[in-house]
């Protein structure tokens, strides 16, 4: 395809093409920008924190991200993003959650800690605010049939992981942003019902939340909960509080490992519901990618954080399934979709959902983690 190079990056309309078929043909050059934000993300970490992606290439494919973004994605009447767009950067749709936005402040913090460059610096601070103030009103993206004064885990953890990643390469903003991680830790605490035994995806807003009623109020997203889960333990330990730590291993991670993982076929269900009826999404029961993916960071990071022998066995069960089910031998990269049985049901390595985010950066931290845990000796207890 003219103008495409070896990574996809698209160097005659910049940003990249992430609707890719099993054998790297691009079937669709439909740009969503929360893909192009995480590649962006993506490329400028490994530029940043690896010797073996170090490199003019790593960075210039990065920037080809953050030029598409800064050009096409941002709306400056409203520090909002565009969700899709054409290739040549035209828009096409505007999503009514923050995903986008959450990306997009991720790739360009990531990118000006690369390149030192403002431009990318204000624009992911000016977006930052925006989401900040989003979260704090959980009314103001009121979308997916979700009532106003619903608080959704999943929102959470989006900005949740924002935060970590902006204040990654700078310690200060840690400080900085003390009291938007302390609001949302309390809120994602607040998912945490049934006696302490159970984290749902939604539970009603204010200062004393409760269970949602009906099917949505029973809801459990297992993926989203494994990785707000290892989250809450890199806070845990930039923070000190050890028993922020216990309790995301012990119920962020192991319980709902234990409950999501499918004892028949493996692998990790999309969905729950947490009195055991059936969930009412009709992919409940399929395995994505992205939560085997998860439960591989937080399993691996529990047992540095514990020496729990069991953290390793699970994440061992994880990583085969993994690699037996979603690796493509062939041409490379994940198959993102599965039925319960494990069979693969679309045979596309990205589309609108699925991009260069969750496999990379799984690989990546468990490599890391496991390299950290060999030289260290040992765990960190």
């Amino acid at each position: 395809s003219s103008g495409i190079n070896a990574e996809y990056g698209d160097e005659e309309h910049t940003g990249f093409l992430t609707c890719v078929d099993f054998d790297g043909t691009i079937y669709d050059t439909t740009k969503y920008s929360a893909l192009q934000a995480q590649q962006t993300y993506i490329y400028a970490k490994l530029y940043n924190c690896t010797d073996v992606y170090h490199t003019e290439e790593t960075l210039s494919t990065a920037k080809l991200g953050g030029e598409f973004l800064l050009r096409h994605a941002y709306r400056s009447s409203d520090s909002r993003c565009n969700h899709s767009l054409t290739r040549e950067g035209k828009p096409l749709s505007l999503r009514p959650d923050m995903v986008t936005e959450v990306f997009f402040v991720m790739a360009l913090y990531e990118l000006h800690y690369a390149t030192k460059q403002a431009n990318y610096l204000s624009r992911a601070e000016s977006v930052l605010r925006t989401v900040l103030s989003w979260i704090r009103d959980p009314g103001t993206l009121n979308y997916n049939g979700v009532e106003s004064n619903t608080s959704t885990l999943t929102d959470l953890g989006h900005v949740f992981r924002m935060l970590l990643a902006v204040c990654e390469h700078n310690p200060t903003k840690l400080r900085q942003h003390k009291e938007d991680f302390n609001y949302l830790v309390k809120r994602i605490l607040q998912h945490v019902q049934r006696d302490g035994k159970v984290v749902l995806e939604y539970v009603t807003g204010g200062s004393s939340s409760s269970e949602v009623q009906g099917a949505q109020g029973r809801l459990v997203s297992p993926g989203t909960v494994m990785e707000i889960g290892w989250m809450l333990l890199k806070f845990s330990q930039l923070t000190h509080k050890k028993e922020l730590r216990k309790q995301a291993m012990s119920l962020f991670v192991e319980n709902t490992f234990n409950s999501a993982w499918d004892p028949g076929y493996g692998g990790v269900f999309r969905f729950l519901d947490v009195d055991g009826l059936s969930p009412t999404d009709l992919t409940w029961n399929m395995k994505l990618w992205w939560p085997v993916a998860e439960a591989m960071i937080s399993l691996i990071m529990s047992y540095k954080f514990s020496g729990n022998r069991s953290f390793l066995n699970q994440f061992s069960r994880a990583f085969d399934y993994a690699m037996v089910h979603f690796r493509e031998p062939d041409h490379g990269e994940w198959y993102g979709y599965a039925d319960t049985q494990g069979r693969i049901t679309h045979t596309f390595k990205g589309g609108p959902e699925k991009g260069c985010f969750h496999v990379a950066r799984c690989l990546w931290m468990c490599a890391k983690i496991v390299r950290e845990v060999v030289a260290g000796g040992g765990v960190e207890k």
